[in-house]
């Protein structure tokens, strides 16, 4: 710490360290030193300190840490409690508090402390602010209250700056990118305005206020007070129910924005409402289905593996990850399989639904280390059977009769954990379709869209709580269903986006006797990300600003929406300026990457040819083709017919591999992963064998052909 007695206080009070902590600083220095390795000691001094200088926050927020940081969490509490009892006001202790709480107790037990220090330390202690909300949203993640979470992590980045912030915000993407959660969990969402008198106007401010700082439980004090004033204003029920959602009080948000659909006049907005209601009470719906997992030890895992193999029904998933892998002390993870619906040949297949589907995965595990497995209560190798509820026994009665005597575990010792569970709306698009060997992956593709029709059939037959139990079919004719029931297609959309599934809405809406919903408009200087993600699909892209529509389609692409995504892009291309902002290679490559997703390969190698023309002449001009023409490589092998392979593997020989040998592999794999090794052959001689050396080379945007000694980009490396 300083000894200039007129330099800064290094105690954080702005005051010059003469008129503040000079007669205390080398007690405080000792302590320092103290700390880490010395923790009693320096309590003691700080102990000492606090007696004489009672009402000095440095001294109370140093002792109050290294007693929390010593396992004292009892007596730091005491302290803080103390010292606020005599300054209720004091930001520097109520963070030092609220850490505490948080820490031990949770947000649920500490939320009117938390609440309280963020109102109190916002403007002059937001990265203690931030640092709470970060760590409220961890906790909120972990308990499944998602808008809680993103709700409190963007929180967070506003409250931080510089490097911090970065890694916030670059957190906050990664939830909101994160696939497996249902997009409407992943939006922000705007409060509605409230008209009423002067009185609710001004009780309005005051809970936006409190909401811009993360106090969602008073917030939702003031609109509980204004909706008992206005009790038919949806607005204020809906932004009670906002509150409500983002404080992690997720059911009793579900009534409030149940009830605020119903009295919204604008049947679009009470639509979207009702489904964010619908999807909130899908989180907290019993109704659900269960993956079990089932640990079977074996005798022999050799003599299981070779009986494994044999049987048809049996597949290894070469995909997976072994030096990821997780798998319990003193074993090895020796190989995973998947258990397939049927095993038809490839020319017998014809429809989706004679594809094979998984029904289970297989993990074989042997020991590796007979200590650490004995430690672990493992008696020898074991295959850990994983498979949904309506499955788990087939699966087992069908591995029993393929082990037979190598499986150990006796029926009555079989114990089932819970994996994990899915909503019960999601069992007609949870389908695992696998491809069969010898089956080109473009017609594959071309098939598991095909099904996705059928996936909708099913959904649509399927009994709903959220229709008072009918179905989506039946419940077209009741006319007081309506909102209900548009906003049921919203929910189904989260759910089949989650499985890679984009259903037409439009379509479906009119079977279901539905008008389309209204346009968007957005204000030229509105911000996309300011909206809720259910109104993407209503929003023009024809009418979005430049960078509007940039925004619009990188927010899609962050949630998954894929068919707003080709929307946003298609738009994207038809403006010379947005293009260029948004980055014309990188839109040509997605658009193709969509279309290879749909098993449509012709206007994705289209889509490819724009994107190699949109490459400048320049220094990274050959790195940029090269990735252009690997990637081009990747999606004719869907279909190793494709008559352009050759051609393709040819132009690597004469144009790359001189140049970086080191591609050589990379290409290989790719075709021995295609089944496709016997064209390796194509990569064989060429310019490579007839002395044309490196350093004769043209390059795209090169000045010369002589070699520049720049390192060139090879695949694999960051």
């Amino acid at each position: 710490m300083a000894n200039d007695p007129y330099s800064m206080c290094p105690c954080g009070s702005g005051k010059k360290l003469k008129f503040c902590c000079g007669e205390i600083l080398p007690d405080l220095q000792r302590a320092f030193r103290l700390k880490d390795n010395q923790p009693d000691a320096a309590i003691k001094i700080f102990r000492d300190l606090q007696k004489k200088h009672p009402d000095k926050e440095v001294v109370a927020r140093e002792l109050i840490s290294t007693l929390f940081e010593n396992g004292q969490s009892a007596e730091a509490r005491q302290v803080a409690n103390d010292f606020l009892k005599a300054h209720p006001d004091n930001p520097i202790i109520l963070l030092s508090l609220s850490e505490i709480l948080l820490k031990e107790d949770g947000f649920q037990a500490s939320r009117r402390v938390l609440h309280r220090t963020f109102q109190l330390c916002a403007k002059n202690n937001p990265m203690g602010v931030a640092f709470l909300a970060s760590y409220t949203a961890a906790e909120m993640a972990r308990l499944g209250l998602l808008m809680s979470a993103r709700e409190h992590l963007a929180l967070a980045v506003r409250m931080s700056t510089g490097e911090r912030q970065k890694q916030l915000v670059l957190q906050l993407v990664s939830f909101e990118s994160e696939s497996s959660l249902p997009f409407m969990f992943r939006s922000a969402y705007p409060l509605l305005p409230v008209n009423g008198g002067d009185e609710a106007v001004q009780q309005d401010m005051r809970a936006r206020k409190l909401s811009v700082l993360g106090c969602w439980e008073p917030a939702a004090i003031l609109y509980n007070r204004l909706a008992d004033a206005y009790p038919t204003d949806g607005a204020v029920w809906h932004n009670l129910g906002m509150c409500q959602a983002w404080d992690g009080r997720v059911t009793e948000a579900a009534s409030s924005l149940h009830h605020a659909a119903t009295l919204l006049t604008d049947k679009d907005l009470a639509t979207e409402v009702e489904a964010l209601a619908q999807q909130l009470d899908l989180y907290t719906a019993e109704e659900r289905y269960n993956t079990f997992g089932v640990d079977l030890t074996v005798t022999s895992m050799s003599e299981l593996l070779t009986r494994l193999e044999a049987d048809p029904l049996i597949k290894r998933n070469d995909s997976h990850d072994h030096h990821d892998c997780h798998h319990p002390d003193g074993t090895s993870h020796v190989a995973e399989m998947i258990v397939l619906s049927q095993s038809l040949a490839v020319d017998q297949i014809q429809t989706a639904s004679q594809l094979p589907e998984a029904l289970a995965d297989l993990d074989l595990f042997d020991v590796s280390d007979s200590d650490a497995a004995e430690d672990a209560k493992i008696s020898g190798p074991f295959i850990r059977v994983t498979a949904p509820d309506h499955e788990i026994d087939h699966v087992i009665v069908k591995l029993r009769g393929i082990a037979g005597d190598l499986i150990s575990t006796t029926g009555d010792q079989e114990k089932r954990t819970v994996v994990e569970f899915e909503r019960a709306q999601a069992r007609p698009f949870d389908r695992r379709l696998i491809c069969p060997d010898g089956m080109p992956l473009v017609q594959f593709r071309k098939l598991v869209r095909s099904q996705e029709s059928q996936n909708v059939e099913e959904w649509l037959k399927l009994p709903l709580s959220s229709l008072g139990g009918k179905s989506a079919l039946d419940a077209a004719s009741d006319e007081s269903l309506k909102t209900k029931l548009g906003a049921s297609l919203l929910v189904m959309l989260a759910i089949a986006s989650k499985f890679d599934m984009i259903p037409d809405l439009s379509s479906i809406r009119k079977r279901l006797n539905l008008t389309e919903p209204a346009e968007r408009e957005i204000p030229q200087n509105a911000a996309i990300a300011a909206f809720s993600a259910v109104q993407y699909e209503r929003m023009n892209v024809s009418k979005l600003t430049n960078s509007q529509l940039q925004e619009f389609t990188n927010r899609c692409s962050i949630l998954g929406l894929r068919h707003l995504v080709e929307k946003g892009l298609h738009e994207l291309v038809n403006r010379e300026d947005a293009l260029k902002e948004f980055g014309a290679r990188r839109a040509f490559l997605m658009l193709s990457a969509i279309a290879r997703a749909a098993g449509d390969l012709e206007p994705s190698f289209g889509y490819l040819d724009k994107a190699r023309q949109s490459v400048e002449a320049g220094p990274e001009a050959f790195r940029l083709q090269l990735e252009l023409d690997i990637r081009e490589l990747s999606y004719r092998l869907d279909n190793p017919e494709d008559e352009s392979l050759r051609p393709l593997l040819r132009k690597f020989r004469d144009r790359y591999l001189h140049k970086i040998p080191e591609i050589h592999a990379v290409i290989v794999e790719q075709l021995d992963n295609a089944d496709c090794g016997h064209l390796a052959s194509e990569l064989e001689g060429g310019l490579a064998e007839v002395g044309v050396g490196s350093s004769s080379l043209w390059t795209p945007g090169s000045e010369s052909s002589s070699g520049s000694g720049q390192s060139l980009w090879v695949p694999g490396q960051e």
